[in-house]
């Protein structure tokens, strides 16, 4: 009778215990950071004689918890933080991207409707050039080319600083999760494998992994008892309970750089670090081509000026000066008799029907339409990688919560399953003692 007491009384303990891990399951279904717990159930088996002349004898004396375990899946959990990263790398490019695309769209003002404003007042100065009218016009539409060469390259600076700003704050948060999965390791190693507090650990453990490669690409190396290192490049970002810092680096031109203990990183390549980084590159191309483009006009519209003839019949002065970047671009303050407009053999519109030739494959109003056209075609790929990694990550997503996602219908099946084991537990107490008061009212 012992015995099924013991059986009864143990069953009722492990049943206890698994309608409290289901309980957990579904307090904890929208909780993304929460792994499905199970329990690891086995008997409890006595050894023993009864006297040395016999051999032992065993019997069942119940059943008991060996441990917790958590739902997952090494593979799928690694191979998700890998798509995770690309997704987010590529969202990040996608948006900086649209960023610098409105940079150049100038709020609908852009440097290229305004270039063929300007061609278009040329040829009408070329019709009458001796019309105050058009030649005030004309110098209007050079300073206002010059003025959507400057906010241009303001909106671009502007894009950039802002993506300074987000890298450094991604770069605080990688930061932020580092020290914690190095506080976590730290109380990883000392904990019972397999006890409530060491699984929970080893939810925080996945949640800053899931943080950390969605900001930099990095190695990670699990170690004993589920801690986890994390290296880049040779480098020890975290060891054991130890981390160094990552540092931004904002540039002057270019994209930003980082550094690790005062030494000079590889750029990122994925995460959102890797994501700004490619997109700010990009931005930087275009402001490098956006500074030549502004000297090609300076010295198309100078070189112009320069073979023409004032009325007074002197040679034209420069109508536009730089200091080699879109932003330095300045118009020299020229009045409408100070415009070459004729040629050096005295005809009054020989040069500004010469201005034409500027509008070439190779002249600024087709170089700034492959400045445009290159941006866009940035950003298409971009969209397109954004589009094939977001469904990739979807599908490796899917097949990790399988595993370890919590099912409502599974716990909700596990319940009626467990209550019923609870209240059988229970019956076989309750025999047990029916039993021993039966055997008892015989005497």
């Amino acid at each position: 009778m012992s015995d099924m007491l013991s059986i009864g009384r143990s069953a009722l303990q492990v049943n206890s215990r698994a309608l409290e891990v289901v309980g957990s399951n579904v307090a904890n279904a929208n909780n993304p950071n929460y792994v499905r717990r199970t329990l690891n159930v086995g008997d409890t088996t006595i050894y023993g004689n009864t006297n040395y002349l016999y051999g032992n004898f065993t019997g069942t004396g119940g059943v008991e918890v060996n441990s917790l375990v958590r739902a997952s899946d090494q593979f799928l959990e690694s191979a998700t933080r890998q798509t995770g990263a690309n997704r987010v790398k590529s969202e990040v490019m996608v948006q900086w991207l649209d960023q610098g695309e409105i940079a150049l769209a100038n709020n609908k003002a852009d440097i290229g409707s305004q270039l063929t404003q300007l061609f278009g007042s040329a040829e009408e100065l070329s019709a009458v050039p001796f019309e105050p009218a058009l030649r005030t016009q004309f110098l209007r539409d050079i300073e206002d080319t010059v003025a959507r060469f400057n906010q241009t390259a303001s909106n671009l600076s502007a894009t950039t600083t802002l993506m300074n700003g987000a890298a450094a704050q991604e770069t605080s948060q990688l930061n932020t999760a580092l020290a914690e999965l190095a506080q976590i390791n730290g109380k990883l190693r000392p904990t019972t494998p397999g006890t409530s507090q060491h699984v929970a650990l080893l939810d925080q453990r996945d949640a800053a992994l899931t943080v950390i490669t969605e900001k930099l690409d990095v190695t990670i190396t699990f170690g004993n008892n589920g801690t986890a290192d994390i290296s880049r490049g040779g480098t020890n970002l975290v060891t054991y309970n130890s981390a160094s810092p990552v540092t931004f680096v904002a540039n002057a031109s270019g994209a930003f750089d980082i550094e690790i203990g005062g030494a000079l990183q590889p750029p990122p390549t994925n995460g959102t670090l890797g994501g700004l980084h490619r997109a700010q590159s990009d931005i930087a191309a275009v402001s490098t081509k956006l500074n030549t483009l502004a000297v090609q006009f300076a010295n198309e519209l100078n070189g112009w000026q320069a073979n023409g003839r004032t009325d007074a019949g002197a040679v034209g002065g420069a109508v536009v000066s730089h200091g080699g970047t879109a932003a330095s671009l300045t118009a020299t303050g020229l009045t409408a008799t100070d415009l070459a407009l004729a040629s050096p053999a005295g005809v009054a519109n020989g040069n500004i029907l010469a201005f034409v030739d500027l509008r070439t494959a190779t002249g600024t109003e087709k170089n700034y339409e492959g400045i445009v056209l290159g941006q866009a075609q940035n950003l298409l790929s971009a969209r397109s990688e954004s589009q094939a990694a977001t469904a990739f990550d979807i599908a490796t997503r899917e097949a990790r919560d399988k595993v370890s996602v919590v099912d409502l219908d599974r716990e909700a099946a596990d319940l009626i399953r467990l209550q019923q084991a609870y209240e059988a537990s229970a019956r076989i107490i309750q025999v047990a003692r029916e039993t021993i008061q039966s055997i008892l009212a015989i005497f």
